[in-house]
């Protein structure tokens, strides 16, 4: 709040104002949908919590948890990228046109702004067959292999795309990837009955009770 540059200019109140509430969405609103998510589509898949266990017991739980340790659990990372591929935190952007174009036969003109949406583009059969289906194996190498390089740069956008793409992305990910790994080494979850889990989308994805959750931990 009291930074200035070279000649001395700080930020407006209506600036600050803009960057407290980005901080609060994109820097822990978003991250905290994500997560929930996970909690909730795992717990209605043990199936995939399975896995997830069998996959971390190749590492001592009494040693640190390392990045090289993180790099080495494929899976979770096929689950993690199938969350924010079934239920993407944010749903869509904002991009202004900087060149008149067509696309379709629809005339774009330059300047205007346009809606890109990421929640509809990860639900495409063309791209996900099945897309309502929580299947991580959409994720492993093998499928990724038979995937053309243009849908695997644009038809999976959970951080958006292009020049403006979220800069914490990898962040992100290493939160949600750390977090994920110790719930499934130290806990048993299940969700509690009678909960309304009808997503709703404002300000991002969460069920509509909450999200209601019995945490155990392992023994």
């Amino acid at each position: 709040m009291q930074a200035r540059d070279e000649n001395g200019q700080g930020l407006s109140i209506a600036e600050l104002k803009d960057q407290i509430l980005l901080l609060l969405f994109a820097g822990h609103e978003t991250l905290t949908s994500a997560v929930a998510s996970f909690c909730l589509l795992v717990a209605q898949h043990p199936d995939v919590m399975a896995k997830l266990r069998d996959e971390q017991q190749q590492f001592s739980v009494q040693e640190p948890l390392t990045l090289d340790q993180l790099k080495q659990m494929p899976y979770l990372d096929q689950v993690l990228r199938e969350v924010m591929r079934h239920t993407p935190p944010v749903g869509g952007g904002f991009r202004r046109v900087l060149e008149s174009c067509q696309i379709n036969g629809y005339q774009i003109p330059k300047g205007w702004t346009l809606l890109y949406q990421i929640g509809s583009t990860h639900q495409d059969e063309q791209l996900y067959p099945d897309p309502d289906r929580f299947n991580p194996e959409r994720f492993s190498s093998e499928q990724m292999q038979q995937q053309s390089s243009d849908r695997q740069k644009y038809g999976y956008l959970p951080f958006g795309g292009g020049l403006r793409e979220c800069l914490g992305k990898e962040f992100a990910r290493l939160e949600m990837k750390t977090f994920a790994v110790h719930l499934v080494r130290g806990y048993t979850w299940e969700l509690r009955p009678d909960q309304d889990l009808t997503l709703v989308t404002i300000p991002t994805p969460h069920p509509k009770d909450g999200l209601k959750v019995r945490f155990k931990k392992m023994v």
